[in-house]
């Protein structure tokens, strides 16, 4: 039994005992952890290592009074949690990917041969694989390995091999090689969620560090509710809809919304004060309001892929909007369209998280939803140079929003008159968008040269027809084209910053503006800040 420590400090363990712990359940996988993600041949690259007695780092172990749901299985691999379900428990925080290498391979049951747990040694070459063909006597299954008669009954084997001596050696050689193989194993004491993360930070040898997500997913948990399937299901959910990819961290504050609370991390822990009832009512909750903010977003703004949102705070405001109102009016629809333009526009965001704005503008959110405020933002005067002249990089906001902007004129065809299909609204590329602007080497690569994409690689060159009837569609008109074909660039930059600043005043209800920069000789922008601003995710740990 691995004994309680306050303090976090080393001791040496055999890595036999670790793996019969874990699937003993004395050493349990929280659930809170993130799933097995090895491939074969960091699997078999772990075993090697082991053979070669070389370090592959210290394992992570928390005692703590906490019940905390755990793993019962992992890919197939069985584990006895319920036979050691006394308190306090030892849970697995830094190790999960070396120790479920080594339990699966050594006590995997044999069933299926396909098994990623199905690995083997061969003795002639002394290298780990997954065999071709099953009971090669030169390959010793490792799963024969801990139990004293399966190994002797697979020795026996090669007893009327040639090289059976050998055979018999390089096998007690990979027997000790796992069974003495000593590891460094860090405890630490009964501690609170909030105490261990900072040490897990710290010691953790692959440097990740514990999210938000993570926290609650182990301090919420009792037998009522189950974060970890929650946030699973809302996601299945979401992908029903045609969205995919939802993070854990957006669809976590729409579930603290849901029960009442605030967004930021602080209020977010406020959710382990919730009993089971409340959490599974908050998710509910959050999964139905999502589910109508998707299909605001596909109906009213254009989106069917959440790559194209420019900001993941702006999902969490309009779930927490379709929570407080189901069936908003169209004066309040307006309102929400609005919004999200203006605060896309105008890279509202751009800036990170903020608490107390945060908290300001989830109260503001509410309040509109529930009819005690009429409008979300003043209708006063924005500025859109950002937008137009940022360099075109879909990692981009600004970069997002203009495609968002594109796409919500939705064309029918290409400038040279090809259908167009609408595979470009279902997942977020660049391949779908390309350059029609004067041939300059300092236009091309900015947001304001885009188009959705020609068939043709060069239509200027190509001199092709260009239907002039769907110019508008495309946020072009014929100034546009003709300042194009001449390598106006002046003309061109103007002709296309006043169609552009046209749609956001009717999208956003607010007056636009903008200024054309000057650009230096080495094609850089000047009196614009280019810098990129990612989609959201950079700032979710400051929930």
């Amino acid at each position: 039994m691995i004994s309680k420590v306050k303090d976090p400090k080393p001791e040496i363990m055999r890595l036999e005992e670790l793996a019969l712990s874990v699937k003993a359940g004395e050493i349990k996988l929280p659930r809170f952890q993130r799933p097995f993600v090895w491939k074969e041949p960091d699997m078999l690259k772990l075993l090697d290592s082991i053979y070669k007695g070389y370090p592959i780092g210290s394992i992570l172990i928390w005692n703590s009074s906490q019940k905390l749901n755990s793993e019962r299985s992992i890919l197939g691999l069985e584990v006895n949690i319920e036979e050691n379900s006394y308190y306090p428990t030892n849970y697995l925080l830094d190790g999960q990917q070396r120790l479920t290498t080594l339990c699966g391979a050594l006590f995997w049951a044999g069933n299926d041969p396909s098994s990623i747990w199905n690995i083997h040694f061969d003795l002639d070459t002394q290298e780990f694989l997954y065999p071709k063909q099953m009971n090669l006597v030169t390959h010793f299954p490792l799963n024969k390995l801990i139990k004293t008669s399966d190994f002797i009954k697979q020795c026996m084997k090669f007893d009327h091999h040639d090289k059976r001596e050998e055979y018999y050696k390089i096998s007690e050689r990979l027997l000790k090689s796992i069974k003495d193989y000593k590891i460094a194993v860090v405890k630490i004491g009964d501690m609170t969620i909030d105490e261990v993360a900072p040490i897990f930070e710290r010691i953790n040898s692959t440097g990740r560090k514990l999210t938000i997500v993570d926290l609650m997913m182990a301090a919420t948990w009792s037998n009522g509710f189950d974060l970890t399937s929650e946030i699973h299901s809302i996601k299945e959910y979401c992908k029903q809809l045609g969205f995919d990819r939802l993070s854990d961290t957006i669809i976590l504050r729409s579930i603290s919304a849901s029960a009442n609370l605030g967004i930021n991390k602080d209020d977010i822990q406020k959710l382990r004060s919730k009993n089971a009832t409340e959490l599974c009512d908050a998710a509910n909750a959050a999964r139905d309001s999502l589910g109508r903010t998707l299909l605001f977003l596909r109906e009213h703004i254009g989106i069917h892929d959440i790559g194209y949102l420019p900001y993941n705070l702006q999902l969490t405001y309009l779930a927490e909007f379709f929570r407080f109102d189901t069936e908003p009016s169209p004066a309040k629809l307006e309102g929400l369209v609005q919004w999200f333009w203006y605060t896309s526009v105008t890279r509202y965001f751009a800036s990170g998280a903020n608490t107390g704005q945060v908290s300001k503008d989830l109260n503001s959110i509410r309040a509109f939803a529930s009819g005690n405020i009429n409008y979300l933002f003043d209708r006063k005067e924005i500025d859109i140079t950002k937008l137009l002249f940022d360099r075109f990089v879909l990692r981009n906001a600004t970069s997002i929003t203009f495609t968002v902007l594109l796409n919500s004129m939705k064309p029918s065809s290409t400038l040279d008159n090809k259908s167009i299909d609408d595979s470009h609204l279902k997942i977020k590329a660049s391949k779908f968008y390309t350059s029609f602007s004067p041939n300059d080497n300092e236009i091309v690569p900015l947001n304001i040269s885009k188009v959705i994409y020609p068939y043709l690689e060069n239509l200027l060159t190509s001199k092709a027809d260009i239907n002039n009837n769907d110019l508008y569609n495309h946020l072009l008109d014929v100034d546009c084209v003709k300042s194009a074909l001449e390598n106006d660039v002046y003309k061109y930059l103007q002709a296309r910053s006043n169609i552009i600043a046209a749609r956001v005043e009717e999208l956003t209800g607010c007056d636009a503006t903008f200024s054309i920069p000057t650009f230096s000789a080495n094609h850089q922008v000047v009196g614009t800040d280019t810098e990129e601003e990612y989609n959201g995710e950079e700032n979710d740990d400051e929930f």
